[in-house]
């Protein structure tokens, strides 16, 4: 009794023990009356994004979600739910009925637009996803041929059985001077830039491709099941990553990019690190007719601009390093490796050459769009604002302004 009293008078001399006591008895008895937060949210990994058939308002929206499951052995479960609404707001609440829990986006890593939500406009739909659901600007965004639910019913199959994860088809592209990597962040960057203009990275899904990499995906209309599950009706789907982008201009396509489209753009961004040049015809002192490719390993381009007369002025100074990796001659015989250091001053030039072309074509194409998607109004506008708009003001239309702007092209080639 004397040691309870003792333990009284110094809780009654330390009232911030009392408090602790109180707090403790009152959120902590709140806490443990509450379900389990695992038990309330679906987390989603992938958002989708189609249009409805034969509805000119409806939006589907397909969701890759990972429902926790609080077990005595923690579970997964995988499936990919669909919902249709007049706004994403409402095919997302809908999901939510659907799945019998809350919605949470902190997690996605991916969200996928059909094709042809892009050539009316996906930047409404994409703004609200940002805005109000606070998807992170690092997302990864892709544009498909198929519908967006199907694309993701085969990257559930993928992540669920395959070693290569979609993370691994899509954050790689910007390693290759044939691609492209997208995120929120570029889309909207180039948007709301002065040049209205981005790349969205295009990755296809076709049946029984030999390129790729192939899983296999429901055929049904219904939502897919648990990641274990089996169908009876399935078929061979392929996840194909070719180099396709997708160039937009006020967030709406307006050209569907090849693999070589990009090569020429990119040598402009000197946004790779992987690629490869090829000669034909060649003949030196080593060679007879031969057809050359070389590996780039490393390139850079520096851009100056400035003004001369009211005319912007670009100086492109382009610097690529190659190995020669192949080489076939009228004979048809096939050299790999081939120890070529010493690489000839004609050799040199070809290559010069052939960069400078490549670097053109990339050009036309920007100029026959008008999509700055290099960024040069900005440089010429930081270097001389006034300039700037005097150059503007002096054209007939001031979208066209890349088809009056003077590029001067040097390349450098350096072998290993």
């Amino acid at each position: 009794m004397a040691r309870i009293k003792e333990y009284l008078r110094i809780l009654t001399k330390s009232p911030i023990i009392l408090i602790a006591f109180f707090i403790i008895l009152t959120f902590g008895s709140i806490s443990l009356g509450k379900n389990a937060e695992i038990n309330q949210y679906a987390i989603v990994t992938a958002i989708g994004i189609d249009k409805v058939e034969n509805s000119d308002n409806e939006v589907e929206i397909s969701l890759l979600t990972f429902v926790p499951v609080a077990q005595q052995s923690f579970t997964e479960k995988y499936k990919v739910i669909k919902a249709k609404g007049e706004s994403v707001s409402e095919a997302i609440d809908f999901a939510g009925l659907s799945l019998g829990r809350r919605v949470g986006f902190n997690h996605v890593k991916i969200l996928v637009i059909n094709e042809e939500y892009f050539s009316d406009n996906a930047s409404v739909e994409m703004d609200f996803l940002v805005r109000d659901k606070n998807l992170a600007l690092s997302t990864s965004v892709v544009c498909t041929d198929a519908k967006a639910s199907e694309f993701l019913e085969a990257v559930q199959k993928l992540d669920s059985e395959s070693s290569i994860k979609i993370d691994d088809i899509i954050e790689f592209n910007n390693e290759y001077v044939y691609s492209n990597e997208s995120t929120l962040e570029t889309f909207y960057k180039g948007l709301y830039g002065p040049s209205k203009s981005s790349l969205v990275s295009f990755i296809a899904l076709s049946d029984n491709s030999d390129e790729g990499v192939t899983v296999s995906a429901n055929n049904g209309e219904g939502q897919a099941g648990n990641s274990g599950s089996q169908s009876s009706s399935q078929s061979e789907k392929t996840i194909q990553n070719d180099g396709s982008t997708i160039l937009c201009r006020e967030g709406r396509e307006i050209r569907h990019l090849n693999s070589e489209d990009m090569k020429k753009i990119n040598f402009l961004r000197g946004s790779f690190v992987r690629g490869s040049i090829t000669i034909e015809n060649f003949s030196d002192e080593v060679f007879h007719n031969a057809r050359l490719t070389f590996d780039i390993y490393e390139s850079f381009i520096n851009k100056r601009v400035k003004f001369e007369n009211n005319i912007p002025i670009v100086n492109a100074d382009v610097k690529v390093y190659v190995k020669l990796t192949e080489a076939k001659e009228d004979d048809l015989e096939i050299k790999e490796n081939v120890d070529y250091k010493n690489m000839s001053e004609k050799a040199v030039n070809a290559l010069e050459k052939e960069v400078k072309s490549i670097i053109k074509e990339g050009l036309d194409i920007l100029r026959e769009n008008q999509c700055d998607i290099i960024d040069v109004y900005t440089l010429l506008y930081n270097h001389d604002p006034n300039a700037m708009q005097n150059f503007l003001k002096s054209l007939e239309d001031e979208e066209d302004y890349l088809n009056h702007i003077i590029f001067k092209i040097s390349p450098q080639i350096y072998s290993s």
